[in-house]
């Protein structure tokens, strides 16, 4: 009697099913650790130290923002201002001046120095630094102050690509006495009088950041208006 070798189809169509159950239950276990690892709490502790790392670099610029050598009267180390490019219907940025810029500022003639930056918050790309050096070929622009001549001459700094939303909080109205009772308001937009057609400066910069659309949402507040040390504002002499 002859011994019959190799496989009946049964068995090899047995054989496929089985390993295709094999694979279909690797590939998902494959999935399963691919979003415990994407999920893992290391990336949410690294979202959170972004977020913090980014608070802490903006504050500390803005604590070191300074006047312009060549400011006029009304000029402030933080202010509100249009940089070139942007138009009369546009909202003003953020602005402020830095006598010596951090490393993160890149500038191919070395150190950035003597720097103006606008806070920037693009719908696309997140929460940018717009700037420019006194020490590039500038020109006087419609109101006698020093600017680059176009829009391309701006150096643009990404901050942070997660930064989705910014809010501006004010104390009280612009016109309010110093025994008026104030309260605090959070704003969508920049707060305009009317009556002088000029934006108001908030005193803080609320920044909202997200991660994908959990609930990885923080939310930094920004002293921009700082007060005096002893937080008791001066008699005027």
């Amino acid at each position: 009697m002859r011994m019959r070798k190799g496989f009946s189809l049964v068995e090899v169509l047995l054989a496929l099913a089985i390993g295709g159950l094999v694979l279909m239950a690797a590939s998902s276990l494959l999935v399963t650790i691919s979003q415990a690892w994407a999920n893992r709490p290391a990336t949410r502790d690294a979202f959170d130290a972004h977020v913090n790392g980014v608070a802490h670099f903006l504050t500390a610029m803005l604590e070191e923002a300074t006047v312009p050598g060549l400011a006029g009267k009304d000029d402030r180390a933080v202010g509100l201002d249009r940089p070139v490019g942007f138009s009369e219907s546009d909202d003003p940025l953020i602005r402020f001046y830095l006598r010596e810029a951090p490393p993160l500022f890149f500038w191919p003639y070395g150190p950035a120095t003597r720097v103006h930056a606008y806070l920037h918050l693009d719908g696309r790309d997140g929460l940018n630094l717009l700037w420019f050096s006194e020490l590039q070929e500038l020109e006087k622009n419609e109101k006698g102050k020093r600017e680059p001549e176009d829009e391309d001459d701006l150096f643009r700094t990404l901050i942070s690509p997660f930064c989705d939303e910014m809010y501006f909080c004010y104390y009280g109205e612009e016109d309010s006495a110093p025994d008026d009772i104030k309260d605090w308001e959070i704003k969508k937009d920049l707060e305009e009088n009317l009556r002088s057609g000029k934006f108001r400066l908030p005193a803080f910069v609320k920044l909202v950041f997200k991660w994908e659309e959990e609930d990885l949402e923080r939310t930094v507040t920004l002293a921009i208006d700082r007060p005096s040390p002893s937080g008791v504002e001066e008699e005027p002499k």
